[in-house]
């Protein structure tokens, strides 16, 4: 059952808005990794530890599993022998091909659990999706029309389990084509999938995020967020008013409508990373 916290003094006794005076002074770097290593915190309950930001405040430790954004801060040496055993064990690594954000080679991976996948759409609705061969045989000696009916169903259009966009593409094609037609693709894939294009990641320069960042009070406010979910209460916007704002420098409207929004945009995985480009 959620519990209501309607005054200050509901919460934590580990909330102070002074451990955070240091975040203005800190240096971009070190701002954004307070903010980067808290990116799951809203995501992910802390059940065992549920004030753990609001007890460090702006000395976030670093977090082994995200590592620096920069390169620069090693993990704890518990954590790197632990790396080492891993890429120990998932020797060798023999094969590889280059990837990027949203685009990656098709893997063994996906070819396995394509295998394992019925069509709930299509001419053979019911059947597998990788067809054997005997069953294409069949279809193409009834030469009725089937086998190319059957054979030419684009994959993702044969099940809603299947997420990614399965493609080929010819490299064979100078790369402006390439890019041409991938360009005119995109949103008629979308329309034909009902997959909508992202929310774009926060705009504007890191100057003015960092500034947002500190005059929304965005760190003590995850914090807050993640205890919040974490023992399954409910902050009141007015608590969260007074808590973080005791000044009256923003009230519960200004939470809601601009403070809030400004937080989900920020803590998405496209927008740090954005930031994180721009400050390296």
């Amino acid at each position: 059952m959620t519990k209501k916290i309607s005054s200050k003094r509901d919460l934590p006794n580990s909330f102070s808005l002074e451990k955070y005076d240091d975040l203005e002074n800190m240096s971009d770097k070190d701002l954004f990794r307070q903010l980067y290593w808290r990116c799951d915190d809203l995501t992910i309950k802390n059940t065992d530890c549920p004030d753990y930001g609001l007890q460090y405040g702006a000395k976030y430790p670093l977090n082994n599993n995200f590592g620096d954004p920069f390169g620069e801060l090693k993990a704890e040496e518990w954590f790197l022998e632990k790396q080492k055993e891993y890429e120990y064990k998932t020797q060798p690594d023999l094969l590889k091909l280059s990837y990027g954000d949203g685009i990656k080679p098709l893997m063994r991976f996906e070819l396995a659990f394509l295998n394992k996948i019925n069509a709930d759409k299509g001419h053979w609705k019911g059947k597998p999706i990788v067809v054997d061969d005997d069953l294409v045989g069949d279809l193409f000696t009834a030469d009725n029309g089937m086998f190319w009916a059957v054979m030419r169903e684009p994959v993702n259009l044969l099940s809603d389990v299947v997420e990614n966009v399965m493609i080929s593409v010819d490299l064979n094609n100078r790369d402006d084509l390439l890019i041409e037609a991938f360009t005119n693709l995109l949103p008629k894939w979308r329309e034909e999938l009902g997959i909508p294009e992202p929310d774009k990641p926060v705009s504007g320069d890191w100057e003015s995020v960092r500034r947002k960042i500190i005059d929304y009070r965005i760190i003590p406010l995850i914090d807050l967020m993640s205890w919040e979910s974490a023992t399954d209460s409910k902050i009141s916007l007015g608590v969260l008013a007074v808590s973080l704002f005791p000044d009256g420098e923003k009230e519960s409207f200004a939470i809601a409508q601009t403070v809030k929004p400004f937080l989900d945009k920020i803590i998405r995985s496209d927008s740090l990373d954005k930031i994180r480009k721009e400050l390296s």
